[in-house]
């Protein structure tokens, strides 16, 4: 058996409840994409500087979440792990990988990911992030601590 073992900057836990499946057990695609969101939002949280070029610039932090995994993916999971990092950084936006994981015996990881920007709110125009922000997300992932 192989694996490959990356850390993470954010990690939550997150219960499965009956209020978090459906009729047929299965998690429900609005639980999945809330706790994608709450991830990348935690992950934000942490980016100081980027909040601080958009207050002093006049901008506001765009995030965009791509296609998310069907919950139904996940089977039918007791928990979930879910944990989010910066994995690529461009010029004028970045992008926050989410995985999440069932664990146990039945082990289940999807992925999703959602682009950050930095943009004008008048026009949606996305400026550079400046190597300002591009360091702070550098030293997010080498402080990076959990595992999943």
């Amino acid at each position: 058996m192989t694996g490959f073992v990356s850390k993470w900057v954010v990690r939550r836990e997150h219960s499965v409840g009956t209020a978090d499946v459906d009729a047929d057990g299965d998690v429900r695609d609005d639980v999945m994409a809330r706790w994608v969101d709450d991830a990348c939002a935690a992950y934000l949280e942490q980016c100081h500087v980027l909040a601080d070029a958009a207050r002093r610039d006049g901008l506001v932090v765009r995030s965009r979440v791509g296609a998310l995994p069907s919950g139904a993916r996940l089977g039918r999971p007791s928990a979930v792990a879910v944990s989010a990092s910066a994995r690529e950084v461009r010029a004028s936006s970045f992008t926050i990988a989410v995985r999440v994981r069932t664990g146990g015996e039945n082990d289940v990881a999807v992925n999703a990911s959602c682009v950050v920007s930095l943009e004008d709110p008048g026009t949606g125009t996305a400026r550079e992030l400046g190597t300002h922000v591009r360091d702070e997300l550098i030293a997010l992932e080498h402080a990076a601590a959990h595992f999943n």
